[in-house]
């Protein structure tokens, strides 16, 4: 008989029990396994995904997402960073000053500071991941033990919990595989252990079966944003890699079979024309061959629920006067939009404002206005700039060009979901983890992991 307390799902108090054991070795052990133990925590969700974010704070989740790595930044506060002297930092940092002053015009003042908090952490975490691997905390060894023990969180909540909570997203679909956290985070996850496995030379014998089993993984999981940016990642990292005309080929293909989803997409559909099929990525194959979605209607659903979203996002901004186009209508002020377009669907007490629009660029342009999309804009544009040059020539063996190869599934994760509303996700850190390759590559001389 699975355990339960206080009415959370058994799998929810599951993953605040395996919370409270990684808590002492994440504030206590050595280096190396307390960062472990942290990236750990990247797989758990403690409030579960169907708890109201805006109805209490999920101590737990801000714990990880901030405390926990203020904490490690302090034990590793000898190690040297370079991260703030960086364009995209400073960007990133200016966006959130820019963010905290937004917070005087929100309608919604407690999501709105939330968000200035995660997007602090998000700067935290590539901070103390830099030092990390710069320290000799961090390299193929721990990486391994954190691909595996992902997976086998994920082989525990699917299998043993039967991921009603996290692996169901609310339609008549098959359980979806992943760990403590919601299918969507976890596939980011098994995205970024694809390029860290991808882009190290140094998994030696385990670099083959690690590679299969994220990838059947991330079959069982189904999220079709993921696997499609896994698509992306393994063309750039062939491209990157061989430059031949295999990979050319490949190439073409793939941006085809793209850009047919991308039609199918941005289409409405009638769904009396869909029949049923036993699969989210069965579905998205019959959607690029055959021109509709055939998975229980469900990303047919998803889809036409996003267009209507962005459809009124666009008409607010559209009607917005030249203040609000400028400077935005407030941080965290989306909920609004979502409150307007669907008031069957959104209640005000039930309502995470920070997750309803569903497209970053979207939602930042709606939020911040003119100026705080330049700057968002300006993070990715002078990071893409940056690694291009520094993989100029020798795209193979930089660690840029990894970097550069796996950013493509993130820029289809920020087009498709808001991902920055949570610093501890699995998102978040699957994007450090994937940044943290800039300086674990050429492998360090890892006799320097010590405690601190």
């Amino acid at each position: 008989m699975l355990i339960t307390l206080g009415g959370d799902p058994p799998e929810v108090f599951a993953a605040q029990v395996i919370f409270w054991m990684l808590l002492p070795v994440a504030l206590f052990a050595p280096g190396r396994w307390a960062i472990l133990a942290w990236l750990l925590m990247g797989n758990l969700d403690t409030t579960g995904p169907t708890q109201e974010a805006s109805a209490q704070v999920g101590w737990m989740n801000a714990a990880k997402a901030i405390a926990i790595p203020i904490w490690l930044w302090w034990r590793l506060r000898r190690e040297p960073s370079q991260v703030l002297s960086t364009l995209p930092a400073k960007l990133w940092i200016s966006l959130g000053v820019y963010a905290a002053i937004a917070t005087l015009w929100s309608p919604f003042p407690i999501a709105a500071i939330k968000l200035v908090g995660n997007m602090a952490g998000i700067i935290l975490m590539v901070i103390l991941l830099e030092k990390s691997v710069r320290g000799g905390l961090l390299g193929p060894r721990i990486f391994s033990l954190l691909i595996i023990g992902s997976l086998a969180l994920g082989v525990l909540q699917t299998y043993v919990y039967a991921g009603r909570t996290y692996g169901f997203d609310g339609t008549d679909e098959p359980l979806r595989f992943t760990s403590f956290a919601s299918a969507q985070q976890y596939a980011g996850y098994l995205v970024a252990f694809l390029a860290l496995l991808l882009s190290q030379g140094t998994f030696a014998r385990a670099r083959t079966p690690l590679l299969a089993a994220v990838s059947v993984a991330l079959i069982l999981n189904g999220s079709r944003t993921w696997i499609a940016g896994a698509g992306l990642l393994l063309i750039a990292y062939g491209w990157l890699s061989f430059r031949r005309l295999v990979a050319y080929i490949a190439f073409g293909f793939a941006t085809m079979a793209l850009g047919a989803l991308l039609l199918v997409n941005l289409t409405r559909l009638d769904a009396d024309s869909i029949t049923d099929s036993s699969g989210r990525v069965t579905a998205t194959l019959s959607a690029i061959l055959a021109g509709h979605d055939t998975s229980h209607n469900a990303g047919l659903r998803n889809l036409n629920f996003r267009l209507a979203m962005y459809d009124a996002a666009l008409n607010e901004i559209r009607s917005s006067d030249a203040r609000e186009l400028l400077f935005g209508h407030g941080t965290s002020s989306g909920g609004m939009v979502a409150l307007r377009a669907f008031p069957a669907r959104y209640k005000l007490d039930h309502l995470d404002p920070n997750r309803t629009i569903h497209d970053e660029w979207l939602r930042v342009f709606f939020e911040w206005g003119l100026l705080g999309l330049a700057l968002f804009v300006g993070v990715f544009f002078t990071l893409i700039a940056g690694l291009v040059i520094k993989c100029r020539g020798r795209a193979s063996k930089s660690p840029a060009g990894a970097v550069l190869a796996a950013l493509p599934a993130f820029l289809a994760a920020v087009s498709t979901e808001n991902v920055i509303a949570g610093a501890g996700n699995a998102i978040m850190m699957s994007f450090g983890i994937v940044i943290s390759i800039l300086w674990i590559w050429p492998p360090r001389a890892h006799a320097r992991e010590r405690i601190v």
